[in-house]
């Protein structure tokens, strides 16, 4: 049955190399993960909550995905909705999350380097993530409808 699972899920490009993606079944505590992988460049694409499921550390894991901003850094366009994505950082390791459905992507050896990362017990930038969360509520109070509102009877 996981094996019909894997072939009737949608099939993914890499944004990198532009080939067919493969499916991987991931062993983990519970149902098991199918991700996405480059036969290429070995880079691998997680769906929304994934990446938590394989590194099982909520405070990187919400470091990486949760209050991105709004202002993309990254040249990368998802490969699951077409949308833009961008570059957040735990240390020395970059990964681009997509700013609509919350997917990531991961270079070759990635996930290795974030795994080190959670085991060495990470702790991230606060100053850095305040300023993304302030961005994202600005973003969030202009395309309010009240403040437009406001904008169209101001003029």
């Amino acid at each position: 049955m996981v094996a019909d699972k894997i072939s009737s899920e949608r099939k993914y490009e890499c944004h990198r190399c532009w080939v067919e993606m493969e499916k991987k079944e991931i062993e983990i505590f519970g149902p098991n993960l199918i991700i996405d992988v480059c036969p290429k460049c070995k880079g691998i694409w997680l769906d929304e909550g994934e990446l938590g499921k394989l590194l099982k550390d909520r405070k990187l894991t919400n470091y990486l995905t949760k209050h991105i901003g709004t202002k993309s850094r990254s040249p990368m366009i998802c490969p699951r909705c077409g949308n833009t994505m961008d570059i957040e950082k735990a240390d020395d390791v970059e990964v681009d999350v997509c700013l609509t459905c919350g997917g990531v992507w991961l270079d070759r050896g990635e996930l290795e380097a974030l795994k080190g990362k959670s085991e060495e017990g990470f702790e991230g930038d606060e100053l850095a993530k305040e300023e993304e969360l302030d961005e994202e509520r600005r973003y969030k109070r202009r395309n309010s409808p009240l403040y437009r509102f406001l904008g169209k009877i101001s003029k």
